[in-house]
């Protein structure tokens, strides 16, 4: 397999953007955070602080993951704001059409490669905890839990 990471255009950031936002909002809703009346709005706000400065935002880093020339995905790493030694992943997505294809775990070794040529010692992420494919990946890649936030519907 020969994946490779492209910074993202900004044509494909626009894509991406209107793809994110509306993917996170859903994820949110989900879990439970957000009701379905503001998770759109409370996620336009998340990326609005997030990336400021759209793909010039410092520090922050957009990358599309191709295969032979097809996108097949993207992953947004950033400094940690807790830990300026790591790198954080912001976001991270094979499309649905090259999933189970070995896609996820390479592009997670080359993030983690473009980390350290970048600087950085560590890299974290957070994943939802009903997302049982990308725990998979993570969990493989040698990724460990540092906190576990839970909940109870009442």
């Amino acid at each position: 397999m020969s994946l490779t990471l492209e910074p993202m255009s900004q044509g494909s950031f626009r894509n991406y953007l209107n793809h994110a936002i509306k993917n996170y909002a859903l994820e949110k809703e989900k879990i439970g955070t957000w009701t379905s009346d503001t998770a759109v709005d409370r996620a336009y706000e998340s990326y609005e602080r997030l990336l400021p400065k759209g793909l010039a935002t410092p520090n922050n880093y957009l990358f599309s993951i191709m295969f032979n020339s097809v996108t097949v995905g993207y992953i947004w790493i950033a400094k940690d704001v807790e830990n300026e030694t790591a790198a954080f992943i912001f976001d991270f997505e094979i499309y649905s059409d090259y999933r189970n294809q070995g896609f996820g775990t390479e592009a997670i070794a080359l993030i983690g490669q473009k980390a350290q040529k970048l600087g950085f010692s560590a890299l974290g992420l957070h994943v939802f905890g009903n997302n049982s494919a990308a725990i998979h990946v993570y969990d493989k890649a040698g990724f460990f839990p540092t906190d576990i936030r839970m909940k109870k519907m009442l």
